[in-house]
Order: C-alpha cells, then sequence, then structure tokens
C-alpha cells in the first residue's frame, strides 16, 4: 500500500496542470490520512472532476477553495 504522502507527490503530477489545481496537501479525515486538494474556485473544471472521484490511491480526497496562490516578493 502506497504512503499518502506518495500519493500527493503523484497527485499533485497528475493535476497540477489541470485549470483551477492551486496545489496538494495532507490532512486528517474521520481519524484517517486524506488529500487535501486546494482549487481556485468550486467551478473549476478540476473541483467539478473531483466530486465524483472522492477518492485518489486509496485515500479520501477533500477539496478546499483556496483561490489563487500568488507570491509576493521580499
Amino acid at each position: 500500500m502506497k504512503t499518502v504522502f506518495e500519493a500527493k507527490k503523484h497527485f499533485g503530477v497528475r493535476y497540477r496542470s489541470e485549470e483551477g489545481f492551486v496545489g496538494v496537501g495532507i490532512g486528517r479525515i474521520a481519524d484517517s490520512d486524506a488529500l487535501q486538494v486546494y482549487v481556485e474556485d468550486a467551478d473549476a473544471p478540476i473541483a467539478q472532476r473531483l466530486k465524483s472521484e472522492t477518492t485518489f490511491e486509496g485515500f479520501p480526497v477533500v477539496v478546499k477553495v483556496a483561490g489563487k496562490f500568488r507570491a509576493f516578493s521580499a
């Protein structure tokens, strides 16, 4: 069985170029590891797709609307 860390890495590689994808992290749901997927908005294509794909490599997927992430200069 893959670890949640491996699943996170694979998820990021698979979806990083999808429109509306912001990032992926690791969280907990019902005392189990889960993938937290951050999207620009709830209408983004990736968010719509993940409504029906509720697991990835055996881990639950939780979609969170985060908006766009931007790097700030120091």
